[in-house]
């Protein structure tokens, strides 16, 4: 017999309040087996040794190459990176479906892709931009990820991508390389694009993801709101800014009673209650600003004060709930 993490935490929890004393929690944890198995500890280590040695040959390689530069032609360079890849790939090849192993080899493709591309542009010196060489090892890398459906792999897609935008519409913006991209234009696409990538997780989660981790598809949420919140903010501001406002408000009211009641996810639900608060305070601030004095600001702390109780004790009350 096995308890759940959450279950193993109520009684802990207990405990520590003084519901369960000695004798009682020992009577609990004998047969539930509080403790990590050794199974689980080996779970552990076999993803933290896997991941730990995929990283080191990825470093020791780019390593190899930053003190070798001017020793070595042209070709051995190119060799050796094509070696690096072809041997991940093929221990993946190699390796059990959906082993650690094989997902471990999976994620080494995914590195060794984007440094095999670097090393081409610094050999060449092809003038491409920086998000352009993002683009294309996002791009690269989506076999590699379809075929791992690991987090990791996913999640290094994800911030790579997210990277390739940011570096565009930095370049946009400040040099010129795209006329017509400005802060709101970038804030918009950038969201637009993280709560789409959330859309197709929650649709084909299982499809993309291969497990019922939720890792993701917070990491998309927390982007996509980060983005439209930031320009929602500056709206009280400027005009400019306004559709990112609007973007946010449509959001959190179809956002909130999803992850209430379709799909139960805290983290983000948290994400939009709290955005709401502090999107409300700058709307706050904007209005009291020419009140200045001792009112307005007591008003403005009441109601952070007030609106995090009540939206921390709502959540509260669900996470009991749910347990």
């Amino acid at each position: 017999m096995s308890l759940s993490l959450q279950q193993r935490d109520q009684l802990l929890s207990w405990a520590e309040r003084g519901y369960l004393k000695g004798p009682q929690l020992q009577a609990c944890a004998t047969p539930a087996q509080l403790v990590p198995q050794a199974s689980q500890w080996q779970w552990l280590l076999d993803r933290l040794l896997a991941g730990a040695g995929v990283l080191l040959v990825s470093v020791g390689v780019v390593f190899f190459f930053a003190w070798n530069w001017d020793a070595f032609p042209r070709f051995a360079k190119f060799s050796v990176a094509a070696g690096v890849l072809s041997g991940f790939t093929a221990l993946a090849l190699f390796s059990h479906y959906r082993s650690v192993l094989q997902q471990a080899a999976l994620l080494g493709c995914c590195i060794a892709t984007g440094a095999f591309l670097a090393l081409i542009g610094q050999t060449y010196q092809t003038g491409a931009d920086i998000w352009q060489l993002f683009a294309a090892w996002a791009l690269l890398m989506v076999p590699w990820v379809m075929l791992s459906r690991s987090t990791a792999c996913w999640a290094l897609c994800w911030a790579v991508a997210n990277l390739a935008l940011l570096r565009f519409f930095s370049a946009s913006m400040w040099f010129g390389l795209f006329a017509g991209f400005s802060g709101h234009d970038a804030l918009l696409i950038i969201a637009l694009a993280n709560l789409a990538v959330l859309a197709l997780f929650e649709i084909f989660g299982a499809k993309l993801l291969g497990h019922r981790g939720r890792a993701l598809h917070r990491l998309c949420a927390l982007a996509g709101l980060s983005a439209l919140l930031v320009g929602a903010m500056i709206s009280w501001w400027q005009e400019a800014f306004l559709p990112l406002l609007i973007g946010f408000a449509a959001a959190s009211l179809l956002g909130v009673p999803l992850y209430r009641w379709w799909r139960l996810d805290l983290p983000i639900l948290a994400l939009l209650l709290f955005g709401l608060i502090a999107l409300v305070t700058g709307g706050l601030i904007k209005l009291l600003m020419e009140h200045e004095g001792f009112f307005a600001f007591n008003a403005i702390g009441l109601f952070v004060v007030v609106s995090s109780a009540l939206a921390s004790l709502w959540l509260h009350r669900i996470y009991r709930g749910t347990r």
